[in-house]
């Protein structure tokens, strides 16, 4: 099976202007570890926040190699559990300032892509539909989209199956839209002036002297603070990540053209397990099939699997059989990095004094991102983790707000 993202093989061209070499007598005031959206956007955000600042985001593969541009071209606001699952386990507060936060999100990639006309990243400011697979959960989209309205978000509930396709109920969200990751990834990343170095993987971080070296294969790097944005790659890197960040595969696949339009939104279906929509040139994309495959579906393996393409191919003839002779064209995988508690951790690195972390947004890197990278931006200027998503809470339970 092939491992290449459709994002990755029509991203285009695109080349960092700097080199590690000309990198390595500096003395950066950050250094981003892990080009995908996260460091990206911690990285544009630190551009606004603090324009002096020398700013270095460093990746073992490139901008985009991981998540970032393994996924489904996204951006759904909420997390990865209907609102009202969110607001039994979470608590109506923090659930509140949880939407909040991803709309937020959204509304910073839009003034992004105001501000820069001649960004070409696919965004289709199309709406999401969230699908119910069975009648109990439709009773669930129920709950969610009215404490949703309560709570001022613009949703509206749809008691039927707006597709015609063997679903039971909707939630439409107008706002939430699609996009090319790796192209809006690699926008950001030009516009914050950072200095991107890409195929350089980060061995080890020590403290010299009041700096941080940064360890990589062909040299060491020099900075006062360090974030790292690896998702869920953490633990490899560092063992205070082992019982806190898990990583987990999500697999896709794309077919060839279609002839017609057939769809108009993105969607998640079945608790968000299964998703798709069509993509600007007829091509349809269909991901997901995890909960069917859990035991398996860990680690940080990225190659697709034979069982997990066999459900969504399934799936797809269930609910769209003019598909089913469609070839597909590309199939891939990616890790996602969990946590216990659903929610992304922000924080110091035990043992350095200004080593932060940004990680775990579960599969909803994208819409998360602008934002989160904004508050892990805050942190590195201020040194105080976002209290929504302090890692200290896993130590330290809480009544949920």
């Amino acid at each position: 099976m092939t491992s290449t993202s459709f994002w990755q093989a029509t991203a285009g061209d695109w080349q960092p202007a700097a080199t590690a070499a000309r990198m390595l007598d500096r003395l950066f005031d950050c250094i981003i570890v892990g080009g995908g959206i996260a460091g990206i956007s911690a990285a544009y955000a630190l551009a606004e926040l603090q324009p002096r600042w020398c700013v270095a985001v460093v990746d073992r593969r490139q901008v985009g190699g991981g998540a970032t541009g393994r996924n489904a071209g996204f951006l759904i606001a909420g997390t990865a559990d209907h609102y009202a699952v969110s607001v039994a386990k979470y608590g109506r507060t923090t659930s509140r300032d949880i939407f909040a936060l991803t709309v937020a999100s959204h509304r910073r990639i839009r003034d992004f892509l105001a501000r820069h006309p001649t960004v070409d990243c696919d965004y289709l400011p199309c709406g999401s539909l969230t699908l119910a697979g069975t009648a109990r959960e439709a009773e669930m989209l129920a709950q969610s989209v009215a404490l949703l309205q309560e709570d001022g978000f613009d949703l509206t509930w749809i008691p039927h199956d707006p597709l015609g396709r063997g679903f039971y109920a909707a939630i439409h969200n107008p706002q939430d839209a699609g996009i090319h990751p790796i192209k809006l990834v690699r926008a950001l990343a030009t516009a914050s002036g950072a200095t991107v170095v890409e195929h350089w993987p980060v061995t080890g971080l020590e403290a010299d002297r009041g700096t941080l070296l940064v360890h990589g294969t062909t040299g060491i790097l020099r900075a006062e603070r360090v974030l790292l944005a690896l998702n869920g790659e953490a633990p490899t890197f560092a063992s205070f990540f082992a019982n806190k960040v898990f990583p987990k595969r999500g697999q896709i696949f794309v077919t060839a053209p279609y002839g017609r339009r057939l769809l108009d939104k993105i969607v998640y279906a079945n608790e968000g397990y299964e998703y798709f929509r069509q993509l600007p040139d007829g091509r349809f994309l269909f991901g997901g099939g995890r909960r069917a495959f859990a035991e398996t579906e860990v680690g940080t393996d990225e190659t697709p699997t034979e069982a997990v393409q066999a459900h969504l191919e399934a799936f797809r003839n269930r609910h769209f059989p003019e598909l089913t002779a469609v070839p597909v064209a590309y199939r891939w995988a990616g890790t996602m990095g969990f946590t216990d508690d659903g929610l992304p951790l922000l924080g110091q690195l035990p043992g350095y004094e200004q080593v932060w972390f940004t990680i775990a947004c579960h599969g909803h890197g994208m819409g998360f991102s602008l934002e989160v990278g904004r508050q892990a931006a805050q942190m590195l200027i201020d040194g105080t983790p976002p209290p929504l998503f302090d890692a200290q809470r896993l130590d330290t339970p809480g009544d949920g707000g």
